[in-house]
């Protein structure tokens, strides 16, 4: 059974606090969901949009860095998201398996389209909200 825990934290600087928590999540959305969508933009043949989540591994920040550097790196990760996001809303659910002899793909293709498109959601929200505050 999935559970939403909400927990309550003090961070020292409020102008950086919601750009470190995005930035904390979308290092882990990377860790938990980049395998999962990898799998389906290569069964979708997506080659040139995969090239976005490999761009977001590329994502680093100097030591010593700002508010502002982080700023910088969330609109460019958003940026990539969004492409991302954009490619799996287009995409049929069963375009990267329909067989040879035109019947459908399995449904774990599906489930997992339908899952990385909720988490790119997710994280987008995430980003937008914290780059708007």
């Amino acid at each position: 059974m999935n559970s939403i825990v909400f927990t309550h934290f003090e961070v020292p600087d409020e102008g950086a606090a919601p750009l470190t928590v995005a930035l904390d999540r979308l290092s882990a959305w990377l860790d938990a969901e980049r395998d999962t969508l990898g799998r389906v933009l290569a069964q979708a043949g997506q080659l040139q949009t995969s090239s976005a989540l490999e761009a977001l591994d590329q994502l680093h920040l100097e030591p010593g860095h700002g508010p502002a550097e982080i700023r910088e790196l969330l609109e460019h990760a958003l940026a990539l998201l969004e492409v991302l996001l954009g490619t799996l809303r287009d995409m049929s659910c069963r375009q990267g398996t329909i067989s040879a002899w035109g019947l459908p793909g399995p449904a774990a293709f599906d489930m997992h389209v339908r899952w990385s498109g909720a988490r790119l959601e997710d994280i987008t929200i995430t980003l937008e909200r914290a780059l708007a505050a």
